[in-house]
């Protein structure tokens, strides 16, 4: 794996480039044109210049000192804007978000959104399967969802992520595709041959549905725990998804910096090699798979529990055996250290567990038709390794109620990570905002209320943004993502009060503050140069309580 460092490092340290057997080069003009803020809506270098001096202000020993445990809390496709583009700091922190000097959202985002041919949209497109935008009139700038999707509301409606869509949405850093290819035409399965055949125009009339509600945004109000947490703990205003696109791949990269290999997957699941990058040419490919094999669109694990789709066959599915690379609990597990994903509904899945058919009767892996709504197979990324047996006889799969239970008791290990399978993953067409905020503040007030509560560092976060507009354009690390920027927030008793942390991070940012914290080697080249966070902790202040 060759790593190149561009001069760049002597205005930031925080970016670095990676070419590997599986990406395309990114060239060098192009990726100083990102950092340089030359695109639209993009950070510019100034402002990454003065949130790159915070940088080593705390020692690693004081984070070996103070910090025993280590909670990530991953919720479910929301972008940073569509929750905090109107979050204003109560200390005056500048926060990269919608809003201007003035403290309005910025007239400069007005207009932005173009059309599948490149013209602006006048009024946004609106879907007529949602009540609240019958007989409704929205420019084409970021708008309030609340009056039309209320934070407390469930709305079958779900923007489409693939991975070369949410490409082609971000059109080279401009973010101004992001209506136009918000939603995929419902029944239509184009063939590999007609994909690599039709026009531009024709994969985007016939797989693409233009919406505007991408557009929308909550407020304070209307998430107000979330608001009050950035107050008094640290928001990441610079923290993407860590690979372009969908669930599984994110999570993967949350558990091992990397996503998953099929080297025997058909060619006829793989995009094609090099799909053009602009939104206006072929990058409309969900095959699973990139031309080496690399997992780049949702697909279950063929390892129990798990569920099957009629139009996949067990050679579609990643293979556990070739997933023989480390991941953060494979790391931890070799130092003697413990650690758990704790999963909305384990409990009622669990038996599928040590099962390996992939098919019907006592012995399979699949989940009956009554469990099926209860658990998300592919949001669980050890359940795609070799070693995933193992992982469950030990122990690591655990409830999200033993979650509460362990953290009142004092009996969390150094490492928990924690995923909500129903109503509570914030995932737009299934669950909304406010019960997933009210599900986090119960398990963060277990943790508070708990003896371990002055030696936690709590992570939440989103495994991706959903296909909601953001105004930031991601830095492009490797072929891989960065992706949309998603919400992130640091709460702890060490977290630096009301800071907002404008270093640019990942989820293997989080990674590298676990490996930093517990001595354990990086995984990849993604988690190694990443931010380690340190610069969000100060532990010289006295431990202070969750609000």
């Amino acid at each position: 794996m060759a790593t190149l460092y561009l001069s760049a490092r002597s205005i930031i340290a925080d970016y670095y480039l990676v070419e590997t057997f599986m990406t395309k080069t990114i060239y060098r003009r192009d990726f100083m044109k990102q950092l340089l803020g030359i695109t639209a809506g993009i950070i510019t270098a100034p402002y990454l210049m003065t949130s790159a001096k915070a940088a080593g202000t705390t020692s690693y020993n004081q984070l070996r000192n103070n910090i025993d445990h280590i909670v990530v809390i991953f919720q479910e496709n929301r972008s940073f804007d569509h929750y905090f583009g109107t979050y204003r700091s109560p200390n005056g922190a500048k926060v990269l978000n919608l809003l201007n000097a003035q403290g309005e959202v910025d007239p400069r985002f007005t207009g932005l959104q173009k059309d599948i041919s490149g013209t602006p949209y006048q009024t946004l497109p609106l879907p007529n399967d949602v009540p609240g935008f019958q007989n409704v009139t929205l420019m084409n700038e970021p708008f309030h969802l609340e009056p039309y999707i209320p934070s407390d509301s469930g709305v079958r409606w779900d923007p489409t992520h693939h991975f070369f869509r949410m490409r082609a949405e971000i059109n080279n850093g401009k973010m101004d595709r992001f209506v136009a290819l918000a939603l995929g035409q419902k029944n239509v399965h184009l063939s590999r041959k007609d994909l690599e055949t039709f026009s531009p125009d024709q994969l985007a009339r016939s797989l693409s549905a233009p919406t505007g509600p991408v557009l929308g945004y909550y407020e304070r109000a209307n998430i107000p725990f979330y608001h009050q947490l950035a107050d008094k703990h640290v928001l990441f205003d610079r923290f993407f998804q860590a690979m372009s696109g969908g669930s599984t791949g994110n999570a993967l990269y949350l558990a091992a910096a990397r996503s998953c290999i099929n080297t025997k997957a058909p060619v006829d699941r793989r995009s094609p090699a090099n799909p053009p990058f602009d939104a206006r040419e072929h990058p409309f490919y969900d095959l699973p798979y990139n031309l080496e094999g690399v997992l780049i669109n949702d697909l279950n694990p063929v390892q129990g529990p798990t569920v099957v789709r009629s139009d996949k066959s067990p050679a579609d599915y990643p293979p556990p055996e070739e997933q023989t690379y480390a991941n953060i609990g494979d790391r931890l597990q070799s130092a003697g250290l413990d650690w758990a994903w704790y999963n909305e509904n384990w409990e009622m899945v669990k038996p599928w567990a040590m099962k390996s058919a992939f098919d019907c009767g006592d012995g399979s892996a699949v989940i009956d038709e009554i469990h099926e709504s209860h658990y998300v197979p592919h949001h669980n990324p050890f359940q795609y390794y070799q070693r995933w047996y193992d992982y469950v006889r030990r122990g690591h799969m655990r409830s999200a109620n033993d979650f509460v239970d362990d953290a009142r008791s004092g009996k969390l290990p150094p490492v928990s990570f924690i995923k909500a399978a129903g109503p509570r993953s914030e995932h737009p067409g299934e669950d909304t905002p406010v019960a997933g905020m009210n599900w986090v503040e119960s398990l963060l007030k277990a943790v508070s209320e708990g003896p371990a509560w002055g030696k936690t560092a709590i992570f939440i976060t989103y495994d991706e943004g959903g296909g909601f507009w953001d105004s930031v354009s991601p830095p492009q690390l490797d072929a891989f993502g960065l992706g949309t920027r998603t919400p992130a927030l640091l709460v702890s008793p060490f977290s630096r009060s009301g800071l907002v942390d404008h270093h640019l991070a990942h989820t293997g940012s989080i990674l590298k503050l676990i490996e930093t914290r517990f001595g354990l080697d990086p995984l990849t080249e993604r988690d190694r140069h990443a931010y380690d966070m340190l610069a969000a902790f100060d532990f010289d202040q006295a431990p202070k309580a969750l609000l």
